[in-house]
């Protein structure tokens, strides 16, 4: 079928000097989010933001980091100190610093004073009064929140043990653990399955522990020349947009290669859209095309790579205990085609061959026949020829062979993604993409991709292996049980929630009871939302703290009102940057009026200790710290300063020095980007040391057939195959697309909240723009109305819809006509079926659906 527009740019008219005005005006939005223009006005000059002019007219600078979403883009503040907490007492900008690793904000920071005094904003500690999901509450006092959640947590606790409570959060992965840990709760289950998992195992089996984290590994966006994005929307963060904006305006190349058309693509980048769960397929015939045409780099896979490492008939490397009586297992064998001979692959000097193939003798004096990890890829990569790729894909092969040699001969990279919970098949997905990179060879150079330097910030609770809980206060103690019912289950997950899940329902491996809920919705996380409501129903206690009415706080027993992130200070590392840098976030205003919002570390501390107080002495809680402002004053703010403390001594730093530059500029670069460090001069964390495009990781033995990446057909959902069955894909813009920035206010004239259709879809369903449209699962009893989209930035046969924009159930949302608007559109975990993959226990969120037009008017 045709697809107009596919794999070239769509002709919209924009050029890159509108692109770039464009992600200003993004970063620029709080003109128009806050009704500020007349008195913004004055402190903006040719140069950006004129502080010097804001402190003369009274305001003071404070700086921040944004935390709508998980960015942590920087945020610059004028506040009227003195004045009472109010919108017209402080405006937002971003940070403008020109050395700022992450500057500017897009949409969902420039709705962040929304959030702040939101009318959905929880006001006081809620008690439930009606049945769960019902949202019926009557508001308490603290002191009663607190002691009644305190005498419940402990009733059950006394019962059912520790294990009994589990704990979840997103970004906020450091405040469960205050009440968790002391009270030997080893399950604070977090949410990456349904976000990041796949990459996380990925990037661990092939490059090790040290670069397994997502915000570790980036393209040199300021000197990139061809960068490819699977799956990626690249919203956020903005300082990486505002820099490969730059390196576009200077001739660099983006292509997406996606089903659904994202903002970034516009202008002169080139939008591919491919059929979800075949992105493997895909990256695989790269690879074969790379190796069949020779356009890999051979000195680095030769070198850098495990690929001359001599695999034996059963796919095991050849090693030294192979060889020797007692040799070790870590040592694995390769040929020197200057001595012609095995050597070590720790021997210095060798010149490793790729293609060879013999016989050698083993310890036990019999032989076996080895080759090469290379010559098996290649026998591995033989059928994924660009022509059977076109089939799987829907991608021209003359495509696929053209992003091929332009990502060799312009010395591209492919993006190793963000958020991949997608399809069933995204681990190998991922490991596809690496193991384009590893061929391309373009590590730690100008445009190629890069590793960020850790800023060394010191957690303020850490847990060893063996248990050992340590604060920095100087506090420690043990715990017994560490092991989380989702590590149980799924040994390579960084958060499995679906195991918590599991444990509430079915009682394995033994039951939960109780869960507390920080900073997330797993209505709006995990996928099939019948199986968390039958969760969420079955519990003893559900207490969430929030900012805003989400939906799952209408399923809790208590709600409490947390403080949010413009309410609090925080030292952190910044992420997705190729820098060691840290950011100051300070507390731009209080909270306003009528709402009593409280930290959330100070809430979980309370509750411990009016149930436990010998178990929060632990953490050095009593008490005389009850008090919240106490609270923050001498616990908060010494745990922030010994962190400087630390963070100083470890960069051999003054602290005081390293404090006032935090507070004048709100960040501070320890390292700039270096290149030619991994793995010229320190190794990978493999096994081997080495880039394992081959994956030796112990776990993947009885798992995986063998150690390659590999497409197989999308296992999360039945594959549509009728004609009005499509698949159901989310993705992400750059203003709701977080569970805080979805409920603010100015979504309503800024998010979309239809169902993309592509124009010969809806042609053939009799559909025209904003038609309502009837959508079933195919795989989930769920039907759902919604208007349509109809849109030539969607592939053929795909339904898309962007996620956190709609189909929001929670009473304070139903019966305010200002955010009624917000139940308008479908949740796309109300179709997904909950596929877990094995091992990793990566979540996915794609399903199928059958679409059918409606007479009626949208519900």
């Amino acid at each position: 079928m045709a697809e107009p527009h596919a794999s070239k740019p769509l002709e919209r008219g924009v050029t890159r000097r509108q692109f770039l005005a464009g992600t200003a005006a993004v970063a620029g939005g709080w003109v128009l989010l806050q009704g500020g223009w007349s008195r913004a006005r004055q402190f903006l000059g040719p140069d950006g933001l004129d502080t010097g002019a804001a402190r003369a007219a009274g305001y003071t600078v404070k700086h921040t980091l944004c935390f709508q979403c998980g960015a942590s883009c920087g945020l610059t503040a004028l506040v009227r100190e003195g004045a009472p907490p109010s919108e017209e007492n402080f405006l937002l900008f971003g940070n403008q610093h020109p050395d700022h690793p992450q500057r500017g904000f897009c949409g969902r920071g420039a709705t962040a004073v929304y959030t702040w005094n939101s009318p959905l904003r929880i006001r006081k500690p809620l008690k439930r009064v009606g049945e769960r999901g019902e949202g019926r509450f009557e508001e308490i006092g603290w002191d009663q929140a607190l002691d009644e959640i305190a005498a419940k947590l402990k009733a059950l606790v006394d019962v059912e043990g520790a294990r009994s409570v589990a704990f979840t959060a997103h970004d906020l992965r450091e405040y469960p653990q205050w009440l968790a840990w002391p009270l030997g709760a080893a399950n604070t289950v977090n949410q990456p399955s349904t976000c990041n998992t796949s990459g996380i195992s990925a990037r661990r089996w092939m490059m090790g522990a040290a670069y397994q984290h997502h915000a570790a590994v980036d393209p040199d966006y300021d000197h990139a020349r061809y960068v490819v994005f699977p799956g990626r929307s690249l919203h956020a963060p903005i300082g990486a947009l505002h820099r490969l904006a730059k390196a576009r305006q200077q001739g660099a190349r983006a292509v997406f290669l996606n089903p659904a058309m994202p903002e970034a693509a516009f202008a002169d980048a080139e939008w591919i859209p491919i059929l979800p769960g075949t992105d493997a397929a895909f990256l695989l015939a790269v690879c074969h095309t790379l190796i069949h045409e020779q356009r890999y780099d051979a000195e680095f896979v030769a070198r850098h790579t495990n690929l001359p490492f001599l695999l034996k008939a059963d796919d095991k490397p050849l090693t030294e205990a192979d060889r020797e009586a007692g040799g070790e297992v870590g040592r694995f064998f390769l040929y020197d085609t200057a001595s012609g001979g095995l050597a070590a692959h720790t021997t210095e000097g060798v010149a490793p061959g790729l293609t060879h193939r013999g016989t050698v003798r083993l310890a036990d004096g019999s032989s076996a026949e080895v080759t090469t990890a290379f010559n098996r890829l290649v026998e591995h990569l033989a059928e994924y020829t660009p022509e059977y790729a076109e089939g799987i894909t829907q991608v021209p092969a003359a495509t696929l062979v053209r992003v091929a040699r332009e990502l060799h001969t312009r010395q591209g990279v492919v993006e190793d993604t963000w958020y991949n919970a997608r399809n069933g098949n995204d681990t190998d997905a991922v490991m596809a993409i690496m193991t384009v990179n590893a061929l391309l060879g373009n590590f730690d150079q100008p445009g190629g991709l890069c590793f960020r330097p850790g800023a060394r910030v010191p957690a303020t609770m850490s847990r060893a292996a063996d248990g050992q809980v340590s604060t920095l206060l100087g506090h420690s103690f043990r715990m017994d049980d560490t092991r989380s019912v989702d590590r149980m289950k799924y040994p390579e997950t960084n958060g499995t929630f679906d195991a918590v899940l599991q444990a509430i329902l079915e009682g394995e491996p033994y039951p939960i009871k109780a869960l507390f809920v920080l900073g997330t919705t797993v209505l709006q996380r995990d996928p099939n939302t019948r199986r968390v409501e039958a969760a969420l129903r079955k519990l003893d206690l559900i207490v969430t703290n929030e900012i805003l009415a989400q939906e799952i706080t209408d399923w809790s027993d208590y709600v409490l009102p947390a403080e949010m992130f413009l309410e609090r200070r925080r030292l952190s590392g910044i992420p997705w940057t190729l820098t060691a840098a840290v950011g100051w976030q300070e507390a731009v205003t209080r909270p306003p009026p009528g709402v009593e919002a409280r930290s959330d570390v100070w809430i979980m501390l309370e509750i411990l200790r009016r149930a436990y107080p010998e178990r929060a002495a632990l953490v050095g809680y009593n008490e005389t710290l009850s008090d919240h402002d106490t609270f923050k004053r001498e616990f908060l703010d010494k745990l922030e300063d010994l962190q400087l403390e630390g963070l100083a001594k470890s960069w051999e730093l003054d602290a005081d020095e390293l404090r006032q530059e935090l507070a004048t500029q709100g960040f501070k670069v320890l390292q700039g980007q270096r290149y030619g460090q991994v793995p010229y001069v320190r190794p990978f964390a493999t096994p081997s040391g080495r880039f394992e495009v081959y994956a030796f990781h112990p776990v993947l033995r009885g798992y995986r057939e063998h150690g390659f990446a590999t497409w197989f057909p999308p296992p999360a959902y039945t594959l549509p195959a009728q004609p009005d069955e499509f698949y159901l894909v989310s993705g992400k813009n750059p203003i709701t697309a977080s569970g805080t920035a979805g409920l603010a206010y100015p979504a309503r004239f800024l998010s979309d909240r239809a169902v993309w259709l592509h124009p010969a879809d809806a042609e053939r369903l009799g559909l025209s723009e904003g038609d309502p449209i009837e959508v079933t699962g195919l795989d989930i009893d769920w039907t759902a109305r919604a208007a349509v989209r109809v849109t030539p930035r969607v592939k053929q046969g795909v339904a898309f819809i962007y996620s956190f924009s709609g189909g929001y159930r929670q009473r304070r949302v139903r019966e305010d006509d200002r955010f009624r608007f917000l139940s308008e559109g479908l949740n796309p975990h109300w179709f997904a079926k909950a596929h877990l993959e094995p091992v990793t226990g990566a979540a996915a969120n794609n399903a199928s659906v059958r679409i059918r037009k409606v007479s009626s008017a949208v519900g």
